[in-house]
């Protein structure tokens, strides 16, 4: 469950957007009772599309026949203009995306012309993809569904899930073409069957050295071999303790089709294996790829599939040690490891993040090992073939060693800092002991990381949760966030308290002085979500329900939180909420019913309708909106025929039967006239009349037409035989129904 909105506590980080200001007007115009799409705007807003998008929908539903094509030509127009828009829009903000996205009861009564252009609520399975750009100062994640229906890219509006490449998973969301928004990794996807990385033994690596047709690399393949198979691949044997190395080969150059000018990882990687085939390598050997090659228009460094078997990583002309194996960590399964700014604190409310802010790890910023939480979630420790980390099961004093050497000795302590309260899951402190051994030879000199121990956070429900704390926060350098002896750690919050007693560099090891005791209580914002989530779809003044679910997220040491709910709808709303207040234990989770109506006056349109949720105590609180959506929407249904009578009368050969069909039209009041197409069928010889051979029919309308059976002349069987009138929906023609009858024939005397 994902917060709605911004907490009364901060602001919420927000993609800047050029339409940023023009949506909150869409919101403000929207509020006083006048859609969006009236207001005159050189450019218009994705909100002020959907507004106009939704009234046009309206006006083609409530069209009449004779004016429908004309109705159409505009829906499907503005349908298209819209589409344009939202294209863009799902890629750069899928939270706005997913907030104009049209309900699904709206978009099924389109005509299909139009309802191609138009989002679609879809439920796919199929196995994840997930990339990591990495660029010289940040980085972006790019997620990818494989399905039999094709490839589609996931844009999450928040929470994206930690998965690794090749994991099958659920997704629900709005699809857009090949394109598909998301509300959060938790919310949306399901996990099915999750593949682990493989990162024990020798990963079988194919190196290939890649020109373009353009540009060719400037390095030699026996530098790229040295790089891969010697320095990386010692570096994740140390990193591993003897667990797993690179084994294979390097094979290029290999001259591509593809021109430098273009920046495609995908084809980029297709032409390079074809190349690698067509020249003999055997790709099965291999269930790792590494493409190196000149620099591009990418303007990342790296690229990498976290996990995934095989895995793929893209070295863009820099294949050093540090770019290689930070992007063999991501096709290990790694995430980043960032670091935890709190300015004059260690540890507080108001902290910025750096994505690759570990100044002591390659996944940061350093040629050094993986810390204590990346190896653990590799298994390269904590394992029982690996050496242990210690868990902190009290106060006391607790003994680790130098973390670079193997060994079966603890190479790190574990301290619980905290458990959260709806999920279980626990959040850590990782302390470890760093020399300059090896890899981490680089931190000879430095005295604050030889002499102290070095912490982190990380939690067994986030695998991007890895965090380096700077226990020296007078200073601006993150150099120094090693905790030296003489120095003392406290989380107050948490009750956890860690002090290096002694280090010993002589011998490489380090004793920590730990004391637990009682957690202070801390208020979290509670989160909130409102479903139906993509709105409800009413005529003006219609009455519409929601479900509010309310989830206390205070500490597991706090008091039941009293949580209101409030409704601020503008004058002329009716509103109400049922419980309007929720008293929820920490974790626990309830529930209120909503209910809104707008003035009867009030245009076609989308209207946001706040609710507030809020605990007084703590002045801890939530708001979102209610999506409450103003227009007609048209279920259409198949037409009923009845012919009486339904047994005919016996007659003689020539003799004609006269029929009456009655027709009524059962498409939802929302909809307007349609017009009906009748035809009759009968067997081969009879003939057949059908007046009038067309009705016009309000939904609920009924009609009669008509249908006269003409027996043929020549001697047929003596029997029964069946004739039918079809009522055919000429707007949209899979909508029809049928009666039946029969006529009796007798023997000609």
């Amino acid at each position: 469950m994902t917060p709605i909105s911004t907490p009364f506590t901060g602001g919420e980080h927000n993609r800047m957007m050029c339409w940023g200001m023009a949506v909150l007007a869409a919101v403000v115009i929207g509020w006083i009772g006048i859609p969006a799409s009236q207001a005159a705007a050189p450019d218009q807003t994705p909100r002020d599309l959907t507004q106009t998008f939704i009234t046009v929908s309206s006006a083609f539903q409530k069209a009449h026949p004779s004016d429908r094509a004309q109705a159409l030509a505009n829906l499907v127009e503005r349908a298209q203009q819209r589409h344009s828009v939202l294209s863009s829009l799902i890629e750069q903000d899928p939270k706005e995306f997913l907030h104009v996205a049209v309900p699904e009861k709206l978009r099924a009564s389109l005509p299909d012309a139009a309802k191609s252009f138009v989002e679609q609520e879809v439920e796919l399975e199929g196995t994840l993809e997930v990339y990591h750009e990495d660029y010289e100062a940040t980085s972006r994640f790019l997620y990818k569904l494989q399905t039999p229906g094709g490839r589609f890219g996931l844009n999450f509006a928040s929470d994206a899930p930690q998965l690794l490449t090749g994991s099958r998973v659920r997704v629900k969301g709005m699809r857009l073409t090949h394109m598909l928004a998301l509300d959060s990794g938790t919310t949306s996807v399901t996990t099915l069957a999750l593949t682990m990385p493989l990162v024990s033994g020798a990963q079988k690596t194919l190196v290939l050295m890649v020109n373009f047709s353009d540009k060719a690399a400037t390095f030699t393949l026996d530098t790229l071999r040295a790089r891969v198979f010697t320095t990386a691949s010692d570096y994740d044997k140390e990193n591993s303790y003897d667990q797993a190395w690179l084994t294979g080969d390097a094979f290029g150059p290999l001259t591509i089709a593809l021109s430098s000018t273009v920046c495609d990882y995908s084809t980029l990687a297709s032409q390079a294996k074809s190349a690698a085939t067509n020249a003999g390598v055997q790709l099965s050997n291999y269930n790792r790829y590494v493409f190196v090659f000149p620099k591009n228009f990418c303007g990342w460094w790296g690229l990498g599939t976290v996990g995934g078997n095989p895995s793929q990583a893209w070295i863009n002309d820099n294949p050093q040690l540090r770019v290689i194996a930070h992007e063999m960590g991501h096709n290990f399964g790694l995430y980043h490891s960032h670091s935890l700014d709190c300015g004059s604190t260690v540890i507080g409310s108001t902290c910025t993040t750096s994505d690759y802010g570990d100044t002591v790890d390659v996944m940061g910023t350093s040629n050094g090992h993986f810390n204590a939480f990346q190896k653990e979630r590799l298994g390269w420790l904590n394992s029982s073939v690996t050496p242990p980390i210690t868990m902190a099961q009290g106060s006391g004093q607790y003994l680790i060693d130098a973390f670079e050497p193997k060994g079966s000795t603890s190479k790190a302590l574990k301290v619980l800092k905290s458990t959260d309260s709806t999920t279980g899951k626990k959040t850590w402190y990782y302390v470890e002991f760093r020399q300059p051994i090896g890899v981490d030879s680089w931190i000879s000199g430095n005295a604050n990381l030889t002499n102290g121990v070095v912490i982190h956070t990380g939690s067994e429900s986030s695998a991007n949760s890895s965090y380096l704390l700077d226990m020296t926060p007078a200073t601006t350098s993150w150099s120094d966030p090693a905790l030296t002896v003489g120095q003392t750690f406290q989380d107050a919050t948490t009750g956890v308290t860690i002090t290096p007693s002694s280090i010993d560099t002589v011998n490489k090891k380090a004793v920590v002085a730990v004391n637990v005791s009682a957690p202070a209580c801390v208020p979290n914002v509670p989160q909130v979500a409102i479903t139906p989530s993509n709105g409800v779809v009413v005529p003006p003044g219609g009455m519409a329900s929601y479900t509010l679910t309310v989830a206390n997220t205070d500490s597991s040491t706090c008091s039941a939180g009293n949580f209101s709910v409030a409704i601020s709808a503008q004058s002329g709303w009716t509103t109400s909420a049922s419980p309007v207040a929720l008293t929820l234990s920490p974790g626990a989770s309830g529930s209120s019913s909503l209910q809104l109506a707008s003035p009867t006056a009030l245009p076609d349109g989308m209207y946001d309708v706040p609710v507030t949720v809020t605990n007084p105590a703590s002045n801890k609180g939530v708001s979102g909106n209610a999506k409450y959506v103003v227009g007609v929407a048209c279920a259409h249904a198949n037409p009923t025929v009845v012919l009486s009578p339904g047994n005919g009368p016996t007659v003689t050969a020539g003799a004609t039967v006269t029929y009456t069909a009655s027709i009524t039209n059962h498409d939802s009041t929302g909809c307007g006239g349609e017009s009906f197409a009748v035809q009759g069928t009968v067997p081969q010889s009879f003939r057949e009349a059908v007046s009038p051979t067309a009705l016009t029919l309000s939904p609920g309308q009924t009609a009669t037409v008509g249908f006269s059976v003409t027996a043929p002349r020549k001697k047929l069987a003596t029997g029964s035989y069946s004739v039918s009138v079809t009522a055919t929906n000429s707007g949209f023609p899979t909508y029809m129904g049928t009666g039946t009858a029969t006529v009796n024939l007798a023997a000609l005397r």
